[in-house]
């Protein structure tokens, strides 16, 4: 039985519009309303992380590109880097991640070409196949830790530049990066470049943890779940969210999804409308955090209660997201 469901929203599309996303799954799942829901200070990943027992001493630059380059088959060593395209927020004094931008493959391709020809001295980059982002691998080693993009969502930049001896190399690679972006998007090579890309993103590929056998169960769907299936989870299977459901012994089992979309709210709420679940926590992208939400099933005589209006709860979030900020 599923007890639990995280959203890793690894490239934070819906961190970014967490208020379509509330209400969808209210308007799929109504019985989520009378749950308890709370802002977590943690993004989702590393929410699920803490349940499969990995902590800071896995690393200081453990991140989701670690896991993400688990599932490529790498011919030499791991790149040293994950590359994302993000939109800035520029402000006079500072700046922030606002998001991460997905890319039409034209501009993917484009992006590419100008990347592995100006940096050819510099680095080796490698095109992945979701066209969300690249591998960089530096010609000489590199000592700098770079954040992954969800853990410094509406930041501003002085909480999130580089660390170590190199730092100030990225910092000059990201200045010449954000030159071929603007070079690119005033030419003609692309005739509907994107307007929100004004930078790429270095996050850094640290080392592997050592997983802890009495981690729970983990099934699901995407690049988390085939991450986490390539570098030998313990407790890792295959399992569709249907089954998992009704799998009595699969105790503290988590349903693991890189989108809120591929869920079956529509049978979730089913199951919780009629019993058949019972108790859930489902955990959420909230801008850099995330939100939990805690549902027990009501006995008969709480059923009077009447569950909180949507635009109160969004307000509730809000407000907690500010003061907390």
């Amino acid at each position: 039985m599923i007890q639990q469901i995280y959203i890793t929203d690894y490239l934070s599309d819906a961190a970014a519009h967490p208020v379509e996303m509330v209400q969808s799954l209210v308007a799929q799942c109504p019985a989520l309303l009378n749950a308890q829901w709370t802002v977590s200070p943690l993004p989702p990943l590393k929410t699920l992380l803490r349940a499969l027992r990995v902590h800071e001493e896995a690393g200081p630059d453990f991140s989701v590109a670690t896991l993400l380059s688990a599932r490529q088959a790498w011919p030499g060593a791991r790149p040293a880097f994950c590359l994302l395209p993000v939109h800035l927020g520029m402000r006079r004094d500072t700046f922030s991640l606002q998001a991460v931008t997905p890319l039409a493959a034209n501009t993917y391709a484009s992006l590419t070409e100008r990347l592995q020809t100006h940096f050819a001295d510099d680095f080796v980059i490698h095109a992945d196949s979701s066209q969300r982002f690249w591998w960089v691998q530096p010609l000489r080693d590199m000592q700098a830790q770079c954040k992954w993009p969800q853990d410094c969502l509406y930041q501003q930049a002085f909480q999130w530049q580089p660390q170590g001896a190199d730092a100030a190399v990225i910092r000059q690679w990201t200045n010449e990066i954000q030159m071929l972006i603007h070079q690119a998007a005033h030419g003609t090579e692309v005739a509907d470049w994107p307007a929100a890309l004004n930078s790429l993103w270095f996050a850094s590929v640290g080392e592997m943890p050592t997983w802890q056998a009495s981690a729970p169960v983990i099934a699901g769907q995407g690049e988390i779940v085939a991450a986490l299936q390539a570098c030998a989870l313990p407790t890792i299977r295959s399992a569709s969210m249907a089954a998992l459901m009704a799998d009595q012994d699969a105790r503290q089992a988590a349903w693991v999804a890189d989108q809120w979309q591929t869920v079956d709210w529509p049978m979730l709420s089913n199951a919780l409308q009629t019993g058949r679940q019972s108790t859930l926590k489902l955990v959420l992208p909230f801008a850099e955090r995330s939100i939990e939400v805690h549902y027990k099933k009501q006995l008969r005589w709480q059923f009077w209660r009447k569950a909180p209006r949507l635009e109160t709860l969004l307000q509730q979030l809000e407000t907690t997201l500010t003061t907390s900020g």
